[in-house]
């Protein structure tokens, strides 16, 4: 980085924060501030942080765990130890399946996977966008086999073309799915994050089209069908017919539907 971009971060006020209240990152409060708008981490709670390095989200993350919970880093980057028991890193890459076996074998299902990891900055925005994107499906990749369900998710993103189509994913992996940008955050910055509130492990998602069978009724004109057990209430719907529809919502135990 140049002298300019140097000077500038010295008088950035989360840098100078950071610098005073001991974190290893000014990206502490961007976690911070995100969690007490969505409450992705609880007391008690099982972290996994990937791309972890210099540990500033793992720092904020034992925090908000408290004494009881349990934080995992990972990067490629060796991540220098923390004096608590209960915060831990290992050295590797998320995407290769020893890596993950190494994270199940500490937890093997944690309450939320976050992710504040970014490539190297080239300055050619397409190729920054398309390798910021790599890393946050990378990422989206590996919490959909770590998380236990009704787990989180937060991801950092760089704003472009291809935004829309992983949070499409997060959309339909999660109950609720929401794009952030903190107030720590740089406000020069492209950088987004996406949040995936309550894992979804059923058999239908948001934006399915199904075929199904009204067998019986639900509230007013509403329908309701099942598909592999799983409840599904259908908008303007009656007993008996075989209909086409779009699932608009899906919770842990239920799904809604209209006619497609």
């Amino acid at each position: 980085m140049g002298k300019k971009w140097q000077s500038s971060r010295k008088k950035d006020y989360y840098y100078k924060k950071a610098k005073s209240e001991d974190y290893r990152s000014r990206a502490s409060f961007k976690l911070k501030q995100i969690n007490k708008k969505f409450r992705l981490i609880k007391k008690g709670d099982t972290i996994c942080d990937l791309g972890a390095a210099p540990g500033g989200w793992m720092q904020m993350a034992g925090e908000l765990v408290g004494e009881k919970g349990f934080v995992i880093g990972v990067d490629l980057d060796e991540i220098l130890p923390f004096p608590d028991e209960n915060l831990i890193s290992i050295q590797g890459d998320m995407t290769l399946p020893e890596t993950i076996s190494t994270v199940k074998s500490h937890r093997f299902e944690y309450d939320a996977v976050i992710s504040d990891a970014s490539p190297d900055i080239s300055g050619v925005w397409d190729v920054d966008h398309f390798n910021s994107m790599t890393i946050s499906k990378s990422a989206l990749t590996t919490a959909l086999e770590l998380l236990g369900e009704k787990g989180n998710f937060l991801v950092k993103v760089f704003q472009g073309d291809t935004t829309k189509e992983l949070f499409s994913e997060v959309k339909r992996n999660f109950k609720f799915a929401k794009i952030a940008k903190p107030d720590a955050s740089r406000s020069q910055s492209s950088e987004v994050y996406i949040v995936g509130i309550g894992l979804l492990k059923t058999p239908v998602r948001y934006g399915d089209k199904l075929t199904v069978k009204i067998v019986n009724t639900g509230r007013g004109t509403d329908g309701v069908a099942f598909y592999e057990g799983f409840k599904i209430i259908v908008e303007e719907a009656r007993i008996g017919e075989t209909v086409n529809v779009k699932i608009k919502k899906v919770t842990n135990k239920l799904a809604f539907a209209v006619k497609n």
